[in-house]
């Protein structure tokens, strides 16, 4: 009977605990990475780039924002869609969205701070942009050897987490920039860029924000300010040389 009654108390303990809300540890921040290189993708087909040409840069791409890529992957997967733009008759979209995607938050282990490249880009297109943080970061770590905690060529940037496209702070847990912005330089930056030979749609930004001293200073063309998602105009965002 004792023995009854102790089976009965157990199972009714562990029933109890069954029913309660499970608690969850959360220690990564993830997205679906295949939506960061799909626009691009697409303008890379309808700009007469084939299956498999535009197949090979936007896998290695999607590739490059999971926890396992390389600290400069994603900037190299970016020149390597600016390369294609480029052969593809300097295609002003594909090169919009290699801006924007060089920008796109990457996988978090352990929600710490993704690091940043610290190698020049290949493409002047790409100068002066980095990576955005994904909100949910913990903003007082980074991942890493910690060697690549501030953005190349900066001592400091503020909003933790921002970036030229979306400079008034970080991008929500999983969201993709491609969907919040479509300028790859929100008004209220100072990012300048080197536009190819004919291309207009390299945006250079001028005013109070963000501000990348190592820019080169060539004549570049101007963009009108974000049409949608957070990075508009009267951005707080400020980048320290």
């Amino acid at each position: 009977m004792l023995y009854l009654t102790t089976f009965v108390v157990l199972a009714t303990t562990l029933f109890k605990l069954s029913q309660a809300a499970p608690v969850q540890i959360e220690r990564r921040i993830d997205q679906i990475t295949s939506d960061a290189k799909g626009p691009w993708e697409q303008a890379c087909l309808k700009a007469g780039g084939t299956r498999d040409e535009c197949s090979n840069v936007a896998v290695p791409a999607a590739q490059s924002l999971l926890e396992a890529g390389g600290v400069c992957d994603q900037q190299k997967s970016a020149d390597s869609m600016i390369d294609l733009a480029k052969q593809l008759g300097n295609d002003p979209e594909m090169i919009r969205l290699a801006q924007i995607f060089a920008q796109q938050p990457r996988n978090s282990p352990e929600k710490s701070q993704v690091p940043y490249c610290q190698v020049a880009p290949k493409n002047a297109e790409l100068n002066g942009l980095f990576h955005c943080q994904f909100s949910g970061s913990d903003f007082t770590k980074f991942g890493g050897d910690q060697t690549g905690n501030v953005p190349l060529g900066l001592k400091a940037l503020s909003p933790a987490g921002s970036c030229p496209a979306n400079p008034n702070g970080p991008v929500p847990d999983g969201e993709q920039l491609n969907t919040l912005v479509q300028n790859p330089i929100a008004a209220g930056s100072t990012v300048e860029t080197t536009p190819s030979a004919g291309n207009s749609a390299v945006p250079s930004q001028g005013g109070s924000g963000s501000e990348v001293p190592d820019s080169p200073p060539p004549p570049t063309s101007s963009a009108s300010g974000n049409t949608s998602g957070t990075a508009n105009s009267g951005s707080s965002c400020s980048i320290n040389p």
